[in-house]
């Protein structure tokens, strides 16, 4: 079913643009197809002689738009219909300047490529190039460029404690080492799949923007994010909690790519390798520190209990 609501995590931007694109496209077939001498009185070209072949031309673009309808609910997905209506878009100005050129049409008959085509140029172009992005974070690069990291500790709570403290609200501020000069900009406040969390901040002087998305969620021994966008050419980080006797065995597990491999870990690779060192010894020592002292579980609502009361 058409839809304007966004559901794969594209910006919302896009699917605004879809939909106003599709509400276009539908009222200028209806119109076409309703009266077709209208364009032609307009802009003071003598009328076709058979106006049933300007009828399907707005039937064509009538059609079009509940494409752009479609694909405003998963703009990701649904590209090759933006490639295909951005290149009519491109090859509909070309043809027209062609017409122009040898005087088969008066230039003002081209005001129409201005709302027909021009103005939907760079909202399309940034749509593909989104869905570019987003397709490439998602294909794993091959295996020998690929490098791993595991951390694991033990902590004295059960893996239901361990786990419904990542599921809390303080745990991903908490867990965010205090050197790193990044802050938690957007999250969903659930480990679902599907569901995002941004961060940003700065290295440096250089702006730094990291996009998480979760792919996979079994309570409580299980959870696991994919890089959407950020430092690493591929990260997935999986969450182990797993039972160990009376207590727990917390184990991250991370695949990762650093950027312009193979030169980039030659050059760098050591260097990543000492930060989420750093970084996975702050995260587990914290992690128990507030788990064994059970100061979160007050405040902190789990992602099933934020969905039973409608939070979520």
């Amino acid at each position: 079913m058409p839809t304007c609501i966004n559901e794969d995590g594209a910006p919302v931007w896009a699917s605004y643009w879809l939909c106003a694109a599709g509400i276009y496209n539908l009222v200028w077939g209806a119109l076409t197809i309703a009266f077709p001498h209208l364009l032609f009185d307009l802009t003071g070209v003598e009328r076709v002689n058979y106006p049933e072949i300007w009828q399907c031309v707005g039937m064509i673009v009538g059609v079009y738009g509940i494409g752009y309808l479609i694909a405003a609910g998963n703009p990701r997905r649904h590209w090759p219909i933006v490639l295909v209506g951005l290149l009519g878009k491109i090859f509909g100005p070309i043809g027209f300047l062609g017409a122009l050129w040898r005087g088969t049409f008066p230039p003002l008959f081209g005001l129409t490529i201005l709302t027909n085509d021009l103005v939907w140029w760079i909202p399309f172009g940034l749509i593909l190039l989104d869905a570019a992005r987003a397709h490439k974070s998602e294909r794993r690069p091959n295996a020998a460029s690929l490098s791993h990291f595991r951390w694991e500790s033990r902590i004295n709570a059960s893996s239901e404690q361990v786990f419904r403290f990542h599921e809390s609200a303080e745990a991903l501020r908490s867990l965010i080492p205090p050197w790193e000069k990044m802050q938690v900009s957007e999250s969903a406040g659930s480990l679902l799949p599907g569901s995002r969390v941004v961060l940003r901040g700065n290295v440096g002087p250089i702006p730094v923007s990291w996009v998480a998305i979760h792919t996979e969620y079994e309570p409580p021994h299980l959870f696991a994010d994919r890089q959407e966008s950020g430092p690493f050419a591929w990260w997935y980080h999986r969450h182990h909690i797993l039972d160990d006797g009376e207590g727990t065995l917390l184990r991250d597990e991370v695949e990762y790519q650093v950027p312009l491999w193979p030169l980039g870990d030659w050059l760098g690779g050591w260097f990543v390798r000492r930060k989420l060192e750093r970084m996975f010894d702050y995260r587990h020592k914290t992690t128990r520190s507030l788990v064994e002292s059970g100061v979160w579980e007050s405040s902190s609502p789990t992602t099933g209990e934020r969905l039973l009361s409608g939070e979520g």
